[in-house]
């Protein structure tokens, strides 16, 4: 939600707007829609069920699943190279979910289907992102993806305004702060990535977060490195070398 005040800034920033017909912008606001805001809640519906790590295992072969359409619908590269590069960052994110799995949550068929379908969702939302901003301006099409999810979001409102109300004063700049940085600046790189890439490259590449996140916390925040932590760490390492290599 608080994304969406900024959006008007950057959409002016993107002015003059393409004559496009009214389909077509819906459809960009529409990917906003699904991929920020109906994927994220059956993710969250999903993984409230199986747990954290299941659930984070249960989409890593998003990216793939991403290679594969963008190669067969958009006519996006793809080799054995940047394949094997994709796999090794999933092996490496699926090694290091799998070190902190609760044993004590089981698996439903509903809440693994939750998950499978935010999965699908987001690989639908980045293949309409990388057609849309093939010829457009990333800024434009980031705008508008941000909106979309904005007014997703307002129908969920309801459900959740008892916890805004208990947001204190001084949380909202931090807020600001994180929906700053994750969201606009964040999704402007990734849509700026497609841009420059395309989808087949930039979405296994951004799968590493986990690992990066993993190695941010070791060195900042003094956390302590597994065996595991450092194979993931080689693996992706390795995954986005042969990604740049043969891309």
């Amino acid at each position: 939600m608080a994304s969406g005040g900024d959006a008007p800034v950057i959409l002016t920033v993107s002015v003059p707007f393409p004559n496009k017909p009214i389909l077509w912008w819906l459809i960009v606001i529409a990917s906003g829609i699904l991929g920020f805001t109906v994927a994220d809640f059956m993710f969250l519906k999903g993984m409230k069920e199986i747990g954290v790590s299941r659930a984070s295992i249960l989409v890593t072969p998003h990216p793939i699943l991403t290679m594969i359409l963008a190669h067969y619908l958009l006519g996006r590269p793809l080799n054995s190279g940047i394949f094997l590069g994709a796999f090794l960052i999933v092996l490496a994110v699926v090694i290091l979910l799998s070190e902190g799995k609760n044993k004590e949550l089981k698996a439903s068929f509903g809440s693994v289907l939750w998950v499978f379908g935010a999965e699908a969702l987001w690989t639908i939302a980045v293949l309409l992102t990388d057609w849309f901003v093939e010829n457009e301006s990333p800024l434009l099409i980031t705008g508008l993806r941000i909106i979309g999810g904005t007014i997703g979001a307002m129908f969920f409102i309801p459900s959740v305004l008892e916890e805004i109300k208990k947001i204190s004063a001084r949380d909202y700049p931090w807020i600001i702060i994180i929906t700053f940085l994750g969201t606009i600046v964040g999704q402007y790189l990734f849509v700026m990535a497609i841009r420059l890439v395309t989808s087949s490259i930039a979405t296994p590449i951004t799968e590493s977060s986990p690992i990066m996140a993993t190695m941010l916390a070791t060195f900042l925040l003094k956390e302590k490195i597994t065996k595991r932590i450092l194979v993931s760490i080689v693996l992706a390492s390795g995954g986005i070398i042969l990604i740049g290599i043969f891309m």
